[in-house]
């Protein structure tokens, strides 16, 4: 990721590694809602089962690029 410049010049290195993280744990947050809203819109029938199983395969891969990203 991008490394911030202290005043100093300096990289800000572990400020850095903890943004990346926090923003990690956002992206993940976002994809549980959007998994639960996906369902939501299976259960009143918005959607059909193959759109949701379509969906739901994009965000097991969106999901797993962020968590291998942790490693």
């Amino acid at each position: 990721g991008n490394l911030r410049r202290r005043a100093d010049g300096r990289n800000d290195v572990e400020s850095s590694v903890q943004e990346e993280n926090l923003e990690r744990r956002f992206r993940l947050a976002a994809l549980r809602s959007e998994r639960a809203e996906l369902y939501h819109l299976r259960a009143t029938r918005e959607i059909s089962n193959e759109t949701l199983q379509k969906l739901l395969h994009d965000l097991d891969l969106l999901e797993a690029l962020l968590i291998e990203e942790n490693q």
